[in-house]
């Protein structure tokens, strides 16, 4: 009988203690030292360049030992002063934290010609584009494409010079050869390109168009695309001169263009 009474005191105590240790270490998580993040209220949702409001955010605490790296990505609840009345380039959904790269801002300049081994340089021109054929807004600085000179047979003149040529020779006399230098058209199978570029600006657009929108900032001159130019040794990228010499022979007709995946992309 005494067994018995001292196993269910031994039972007891183990209880007790077991309550005792789990107060203890409730008490202690209490005690662990915390890092307070901005975060986006559960029922709230900011629009993509809508103003954030102080009353759409709330601190998420977390542990400091399991933070880790991302002080470099979320901003502290203590800088949100620096945040509110700032517009993010895209939704932001009730729940999440805020991000730095959610209030990315425009690039204020063209960024070209630094790092260039010796003998490089490099120049931004400009190039009107048909902005009929491809919607501007996917295309991103930095992107790469190519522009098509010309695709399949032309029907009739496109230069003012055109008109002033002599007819086509006759059936069985000599036919008359093209001026040095000047691409003949292609055939109606044949599709004349020129490229890859670098794509360094839309218009006045310098970075992503969402970005760019959620700055209100209007976008101008669209049809006119600023691509990238290499010189080595003072000589002109082959490319380059040759879309410059079709630029010149058509009164700068807008050209279309392809898209290249953005895997090729060149830094």
């Amino acid at each position: 009988m005494k067994g018995i009474q001292g196993l269910i005191v031994a039972i007891g105590l183990g209880i007790a203690g077991a309550l005792f240790n789990f107060a203890y270490l409730a008490n202690r998580s209490r005690d662990v030292e915390k890092v307070a993040f901005i975060g986006i209220k559960e029922d709230k949702t900011i629009g993509r360049g809508e103003l954030i409001s102080e009353d759409s955010l709330e601190p998420v605490e977390i542990p400091r030992r399991w933070v880790g790296r991302l002080e470099d990505y979320a901003f502290l609840w203590s800088t949100r002063a620096t945040v509110v009345g700032r517009r993010p380039w895209r939704a932001l959904e009730g729940g999440s934290l805020l991000l730095r790269a959610d209030l990315k801002t425009p690039p204020q300049e063209l960024v070209f010609g630094v790092n260039l081994p010796p003998g490089v340089e490099e120049r931004a021109i400009g190039v009107p584009i048909d902005t009929r054929k491809f919607v501007t807004s996917l295309v991103q600085p930095g992107d790469l494409v190519t522009f098509i000179l010309a695709a399949g047979r032309r029907e009739g003149p496109t230069l003012a010079s055109d008109a002033s040529k002599p007819p086509a020779a006759e059936k069985g006399e000599p036919k008359a050869a093209s001026p040095a230098g000047q691409t003949e058209a292609p055939s109606a199978e044949g599709i004349e390109k020129c490229g890859p570029f670098k794509v360094l600006s839309i218009g006045n657009r310098l970075g992503s168009y969402d970005v760019m929108m959620a700055a209100k900032i209007p976008q101008t001159q669209e049809g006119v695309m600023t691509i990238l130019v290499r010189y080595e040794n003072g000589k002109m990228d082959p490319q380059a001169a040759r879309l410059l010499r079709h630029l010149q022979q058509t009164n700068s007709q807008p050209l279309a263009y392809e898209l290249h995946p953005r895997t090729q992309r060149l830094e």
